[in-house]
């Protein structure tokens, strides 16, 4: 008993020694008898007895999520300045396309399939073929809309579907960091794709083992992450400035023979 009011907090050990000092007094001088003076003071050492417990669980239930969320986040902000140390969908939407889609490749590789590179896009992105545990052929083919993409409408989801009957599967994928309008959710109902935004995304990252997670982590953020690929020569862009306009953009070290540019608002260079 006195190890367990000793860890308690300050206010505990005052309400303990508060209840003991001021009725101890009382319960010497009311009974009449020896006897009852010693069960008169026994009964007053229990009372504070229970008091302080009672006391001590209020104070930990009050202090402890509230407290560790608290003490823990500021401590997160310090230990990992740059963001990189978990999941988040600020993390995610600086990951530059080609990252993106390295990303989700893993995810399904984590959840069983074998992807395959079907077509490649003029403009970044790719068709990925995935293909089940055991199965010879492809059942269903994946988009991903990554870097500065953040609503993505119902254009992309028609494209998907297109390459889906090119590649002769029923089923189709598109993955977004950032959100999808309310036609690509309708239109994709009525023709077998599953869209995943952002927040889905790192719900269903989140929920593989531990270990898997961190591994796509590690594979996210792995060098320069933010830069973006050249989608015609496989190379990492540099930043450029418009002489015209003064706007800076992405542009591939291979130019003037590759002339290949990124503009974007949220992802433009420094």
């Amino acid at each position: 008993m006195r190890e367990r009011l000793g860890s308690g907090p300050r206010i505990v050990r005052t309400l303990f020694t508060a209840i003991v000092v001021l009725g101890l007094p009382i319960a010497i001088a009311l009974p009449g008898d020896l006897n009852g003076k010693v069960y008169a003071s026994g009964a007053v050492a229990l009372v504070a007895a229970a008091a302080a417990i009672l006391a001590a669980a209020l104070v930990r239930r009050r202090k402890g999520p509230s407290d560790a969320h608290r003490v823990a986040a500021p401590r997160s902000a310090q230990d990992d300045p740059s963001g990189t140390g978990r999941w988040s969908l600020e993390l995610l939407r600086r990951l530059e396309w080609r990252r993106f889609e390295e990303l989700c490749a893993a995810y399904f590789n984590a959840l069983g399939f074998t992807t395959t590179q079907a077509r490649s896009g003029a403009e970044g992105g790719a068709d990925i073929c995935l293909v089940a545990e055991g199965a010879d052929q492809p059942s269903s083919v994946l988009q991903c809309k990554g870097w500065n993409v953040h609503t993505v409408g119902i254009k992309p989801v028609r494209e998907l579907r297109a390459a889906m009957a090119a590649a002769g599967v029923p089923q189709g994928v598109l993955v977004a960091c950032g959100t999808l309008t309310s036609e690509a959710k309708e239109f994709s109902r009525g023709e077998n794709i599953e869209l995943i935004d952002g927040a889905e995304l790192l719900r269903k990252i989140g929920a593989l083992a531990p270990q898997q997670g961190q591994a796509l982590l590690k594979l996210a953020t792995a060098g320069d992450f933010s830069t973006p690929t050249c989608p015609a020569c496989g190379i990492k862009m540099t930043a450029r400035t418009s002489s015209t306009e003064g706007r800076k953009f992405w542009g591939c070290l291979n130019y003037p023979r590759c002339k290949r540019t990124f503009f974007g608002a949220s992802n433009a260079p420094a």
